[in-house]
């Protein structure tokens, strides 16, 4: 059933919807038929209590006879609401699964989305997206596809009963109904595009206030605190003043609703009371007749109550299903990793996008296995972008990457990260235990106490670890992004994960730069261990720490200015001396 209709649907959103559903088409068809059992049976209840008028009425039925029938309306009626509570409860059910499944597998596929997509996007918008779109489909499958659909379903026995009772205020009410209808789909397009641009306001606002939470102290450092209120502020009355704009439009739309059904309603009942008066119709079948009448709009009056968030569901889960429809990384394809041999970048050119400027073209560098070799440069000219194309968190945009003579293409991402380890210049620690964080290079080895002990000590982190101000030793939670160690201690932490790693590669981000000079003591001899018998790359800020590296790369203007060591480069007195001499002058 699903499958059929999907091929048939071109909304993103809605296909969404029906796709979410599909995954529980079992509980849903089974909550749908017994509640359209019920709604068809509850449809005979107005011809009971019109048959018991009657009879109460006519002065010759029994009143055994008018007794039976209260007990079969009666026993019509818990039937009925049995089928009510039983689909409410697996509505409720129900919505959770699909709410819990839809945010779990859109917190998947940002994760595994590539770096090109998640260093353009604010990341709180799109958690806020997908969460808003998680809880508004709960809530469509609860109060609208449980709770209205199979009412919808028996209008049918409505109708036939309302004209087979009197077929003249039959076609009223279906003429009441039509119009109805026709106006609340004749407004759609309105609200739906209102809708549309208020969501990308709602994200916006929540995307800059994740921004500023999750820099929180640099707004403080910078005492920005009324600054960062005050666009908070105007971003969120932007979206409440639209907000109050979209409810202006449905209120003058759920006015003339109103009165389509409120007009239709008096006139029904007005020639109901003529009929009644002219003998065309009998008390019994115009109490039933009434009876009907309620039961044919209940359906219409709370899908106009739940109109708005019917559309507004229908525009979060468009743009949920575009979030969805992004590309993610292939971790799968191609062969397991060999990184043995050198690194090697022929003809190397990239850009980010299709219309964006070139960081780098026609790169060719060779990289020896085992050696220890740091990029300089300007800030902007690209150094950590080349390092992130080992990584291959980016693609080249033109020609190659090689290891041991091998296009690296060729290899599975998981594969060849796995073999990779990088300690940056602004570690992030998860807010998790210290024994979590060194764990996280190789997380399968989190259990073993041993391994974790061994590259904390190698890493100069463990005598810390163990002191005075942190009581549960390893098992101490860091706080939000490290906030309770300190930078060389981060820093340590991070070492110890690389060295658990145990990297074919390590590529190092200027691991000292922003260290006092007992911590950085501690982390070069840290790192002296971690370099050993590897291929490192260092993206060096600070030059004096790279004198011992094997070879320097000077990166300048898009491509390689220079290639040597610190005494060859600075006799050539080219870029890469000016540099120093800059920086030493600074210094």
């Amino acid at each position: 059933m699903f499958k059929k209709l999907l091929g048939r649907i071109k909304n993103p959103g809605i296909k969404l919807m029906v796709e979410r559903i599909q995954a529980e088409e079992k509980q849903v068809k089974k909550v749908f038929i017994i509640t359209l059992f019920g709604s068809v049976l509850g449809a005979f209840v107005p011809l009971m209590y019109g048959k018991i008028i009657r009879m109460a009425g006519d002065k010759v039925s029994s009143v055994e006879y008018i007794i039976l029938f209260v007990l079969m309306w009666l026993t019509v009626d818990q039937v009925r609401n049995w089928t009510t509570r039983y689909s409410d409860r697996q509505g409720v059910y129900t919505s959770w699964n699909v709410d819990y499944n839809l945010f779990m597998d859109s917190l998947a596929h940002l994760i595994r989305l590539p770096m090109s997509y998640l260093s353009e996007q604010r990341l709180g918008k799109t958690v806020q997206r997908v969460e808003r779109g998680a809880d508004s489909l709960g809530r469509m499958i609860r109060d609208v596809l449980f709770s209205l659909v199979p009412h919808f379903l028996s209008l049918a026995f409505y109708f036939a009963f309302m004209f087979w009772i009197q077929w003249q205020l039959g076609v009223l009410v279906f003429m009441t109904v039509v119009l109805y209808a026709v106006a609340m789909t004749s407004s759609n397009k309105k609200i739906v595009a209102l809708n549309r641009e208020n969501r990308k306001t709602w994200e916006a606002a929540w995307g800059h206030m994740w921004d500023v939470t999750s820099n929180i102290k640099a707004v403080k450092a910078n005492t920005n605190e009324e600054f960062e209120i005050k666009r908070i502020r105007d971003n969120f009355d932007k979206c409440y003043s639209k907000e109050k704009e979209a409810q202006d439009l449905r209120n003058r739309i759920q006015a003339f609703e109103h009165f389509i059904f409120g007009g239709g309603s008096v006139i029904t009942i007005a020639l109901g009371a003529l009929m009644l008066r002219w003998e065309m119709i009998d008390a019994g079948g115009l109490f039933s007749f009434l009876g009907y009448i309620q039961l044919a709009y209940t359906p219409f009056s709370r899908l106009a109550h739940n109109w708005r968030f019917v559309l507004e569901t229908l525009v979060i889960e468009e743009r949920v299903a575009k979030f969805l429809e992004e590309k993610e990384e292939d971790y799968e394809s191609g062969e397991e990793a060999q990184v043995v041999g050198d690194v090697e970048f022929c003809d190397v050119s990239f850009k980010y996008g299709e219309s964006g400027n070139e960081i780098f073209r026609n790169i060719n560098l060779t990289i020896g296995e085992g050696e220890t070799v740091a990029i300089v440069g300007e800030s902007g000219v690209g150094k950590t972008t080349l390092i992130d194309l080992i990584s291959r968190y980016h693609e080249p945009t033109g020609g190659r990457i090689t290891i041991g003579g091998v296009d690296i293409r060729c290899w599975k991402r998981e594969s060849l990260r796995s073999q990779i380890a990088i300690v940056p210049q602004d570690v992030s620690l998860l807010n998790d235990t210290i024994k979590l964080n060194i764990a996280y290079g190789d997380i399968g080895k989190i259990s073993d106490e041993a391994l974790i002990e061994d590259a904390a000590k190698a890493s100069y982190a463990h005598n810390f670890i163990i002191g005075e101000r942190f009581v549960n030793g390893y098992n101490q939670v860091v706080g939000e992004r490290g906030v309770k160690l300190s930078a060389g201690q981060k820093q340590r932490v991070a070492i110890a994960r690389a060295l658990l790693r145990n990297p074919k590669i390590l590529i190092l981000d200027e691991a000292t730069s922003a260290l006092d000079s007992e911590s950085e003591m501690y982390v070069q001899q840290a790192l002296e261990v971690l370099i050993k018998s590897r291929t490192t790359l260092i993206i060096a800020h600070r030059l004096s720490t790279i004198k011992k590296a094997d070879k320097i790369i000077v990166m300048h203007d898009g491509g390689i200015a220079e290639i040597g060591k610190h005494e060859e480069l600075m006799a050539r007195n080219g870029i890469y001396k000016k540099l120093v001499d800059l920086q030493s002058f600074q210094e």
